[in-house]
């Protein structure tokens, strides 16, 4: 079972993939972008390399870096891994999200080639409000995606739960807000009443 936790920055995948490792010690954990060795230059490029050497990233640029990243992530994890739970730490139902100037069918026939047909069993979208939105960013330093404002982050955030419409993919959204344990045991329920593990 292929297991994708989604959600704007700041919103607590990075708490919930830590939680469910207690919970599901024999799972493949993963991310993207970043979770191959490729996928590890790749999220340094994208994220960290505009910042640090003051470029702006063009966004098709950006769009064939992730999905290169993303057939190199099918390549060498998901599907070594088919046969387990994977859980990972955002998918392609970002990749689509993140594109927002390409037209929804052109970046699901993108995506479909790289990841060979192979998306999420289920997506968990951790959803924030504007509020608790603005609350946390002012909490941490912002890389290249996170410094595109909030209005930005917000639309991404609606455009995850479109895409995981769009792809017809099997999806949970669960108020980012609530307790940590709260949000992990009704991700741990929804993942044993798929999968039974």
């Amino acid at each position: 079972m292929y297991v994708a936790i989604e959600g704007i920055d700041t919103c607590g995948k990075s708490t919930q993939i830590e939680l469910l490792r207690a919970h599901y010690p024999r799972a493949i954990f993963t991310k993207e972008p970043g979770g191959s060795l490729i996928g590890e230059s790749i999220r340094e490029l994208v994220l960290y390399a505009p910042k640090k050497r003051g470029f702006i990233l063009d966004e098709y640029a950006e769009l064939m870096l992730f999905l290169a990243d993303r057939a190199q992530h099918y390549k060498e994890v998901l599907a070594p891994n088919a046969d387990k739970l994977i859980i990972s730490d955002r998918s392609v139902i970002s990749g689509i999200a993140y594109a927002k100037n390409v037209s929804m069918d052109k970046l699901i026939w993108l995506n479909e080639f790289v990841l060979r047909g192979m998306y999420p069993h289920l997506v968990v979208i951790l959803k924030l409000s504007e509020l608790a939105l603005t609350q946390r960013l002012k909490l941490k330093t912002h890389d290249s995606i996170e410094s595109r404002g909030i209005a930005y982050m917000l639309n991404i955030q609606e455009r995850l739960i479109e895409s995981s419409k769009y792809l017809n993919v099997p999806h949970l959204i669960l108020d980012a807000a609530a307790s940590r344990e709260e949000i992990c045991a009704m991700i741990k329920g929804r993942i044993d009443e798929m999968s039974y593990v």
